[in-house]
């Protein structure tokens, strides 16, 4: 009787299997990536596999999305390990939806450069060197959408904070700070908010799309993703001075602008961010930190003159407010970034370049690659990552300009 049942039962098996992968979609992809510096002693500065799966699932006007990473790094090893990426439900009615969970949020209009795009805080494990998808970090939120035909309002609430990640001290791409002989420091561990309402960040944007033109305003009371590095200096009885290094977050208010207009083979973009109280760094080990407004703004113009050619160029620039000479940055900072692609065989082949230049320190990044897709899902990646420069933003990096391969497996 046994034997009966199984074609009945292999039956039902196959008949659940299929009724499953009708409402379950799973991809995902795989990378490995290893580069050697291009400067003594010509040592591996990435040398790691890292791969994401991602499950998505749609039911009605439900739709769920879980992604898992996992990663093998032999240069960072506390990046090896895995890790729960994102995972959110969303509800989608007519006129609105609502995202609850682990998110990525985008907002803003720059190309490579982060001015209203703060929601999600960074990832700098590889400072700028990875692409901005890689650097994004989720965040635990609720965010909640109106829909119209011409305006669109998103109301976000993150109740739990998260910070930006800097690079470990056993990470090439920490700085190390000089300290005078007769200095001590001591740190305390970071004074992170603790997670409760009155702790909560919340942000409001609200986009209008016209016929030639994208404009958004927003406001995001937030907390700075970067601690204030506050001192406390003494003495001791060897002729010692000792600073006493208190990092502490602190709130902050963002109000931000970005707009977006396109004009023949031309777009032509802007976003502004003005910050209500923003701690800088002093000058001076001994010195601490300045609470000021400030003001970031970027300007940029994108170029397709056809033929599979791309150009897109900006101006970035930050202003503080009531500026002191003891500060580490500067009044008035400038930068221009200028990214150049271009397809060939067949769209097979891109070649591109990014180009980052602080036009105050006169130093810079330049990333060129070229990505090759063997299938379409293995693409191929080659590059070089130059710092340079005689300045204190880019130019500190010189010693990690690196030589890179990367193989990616999607499927």
């Amino acid at each position: 009787m046994a034997v009966g049942y199984l074609p009945f039962a292999g039956s039902a098996a196959a008949a659940d299997e299929s009724s499953w992968m009708e409402w379950v979609e799973v991809d995902g992809w795989v990378e490995g990536a290893r580069s050697v510096r291009i400067r003594s002693p010509h040592d591996a500065l990435m040398s790691r596999v890292w791969g994401r799966l991602k499950l998505s699932a749609e039911v009605d006007d439900v739709y769920a999305h879980l992604s898992v990473d996992a990663q093998k790094n032999w240069r960072v090893e506390d990046e090896t390990g895995i890790d729960l990426h994102e995972i959110w439900a969303e509800y989608t009615a007519e006129g609105w939806d609502v995202r609850v969970g682990r998110q990525v949020i985008i907002w803003g209009k720059a190309d490579g450069v982060q001015i209203t795009d703060i929601v999600s805080p960074p990832d700098y494990t590889e400072f700028i060197t990875r692409d901005l998808e890689e650097i994004r970090l989720p965040v635990d939120a609720v965010k909640f959408r109106l829909l119209g035909d011409e305006v669109d309002m998103e109301l976000i609430w993150i109740p739990v904070f998260r910070s930006a990640v800097q690079p470990s001290a056993d990470n090439p791409w920490a700085l190390e700070q000089d300290i005078p002989n007769d200095v001590r420091v001591m740190v305390s561990p970071v004074d992170e908010p603790e997670t409760s309402l009155e702790n909560s960040e919340i942000a409001l944007k609200v986009s209008a799309f016209w016929s030639g033109l994208d404009v958004a305003v927003s406001v995001f009371h937030t907390w700075d993703d970067n601690p204030a590095m506050h001192r406390t200096i003494t003495g001791n009885d060897e002729g010692e001075v000792e600073i006493h290094f208190s990092p502490e977050h602190h709130r902050m208010t963002v109000f931000g602008l970005e707009f977006s207009r396109p004009l023949s083979d031309f777009v032509f973009r802007g976003e502004a961010a003005y910050y209500l109280g923003r701690f800088f760094e002093p000058r001076s080990i001994t010195g601490n930190p300045f609470e000021k407004n400030a003001l970031q703004w970027l300007g940029g113009v994108d170029w397709t003159p056809g033929n599979d050619w791309s150009m897109i160029t900006q101006l970035t620039g930050t202003a503080v407010v009531d500026h002191e000479s003891e500060m580490a940055a500067e009044k008035h900072a400038m930068s221009a970034t200028l990214h150049v692609s271009k397809k060939l065989m067949r769209q097979t082949l891109t070649l591109s370049n990014m180009l980052y230049y602080d036009i105050g320190e006169q130093d810079f990044f330049d990333q060129i690659k070229a990505e090759y897709a063997v299938r379409d899902d293995l693409h191929l990646f080659a590059g070089v990552d130059v710092f340079g420069g005689g300045g204190n933003s880019f130019g500190r990096y010189r010693d990690n300009s690196q030589i890179w391969v990367k193989a990616k497996y999607s499927f």
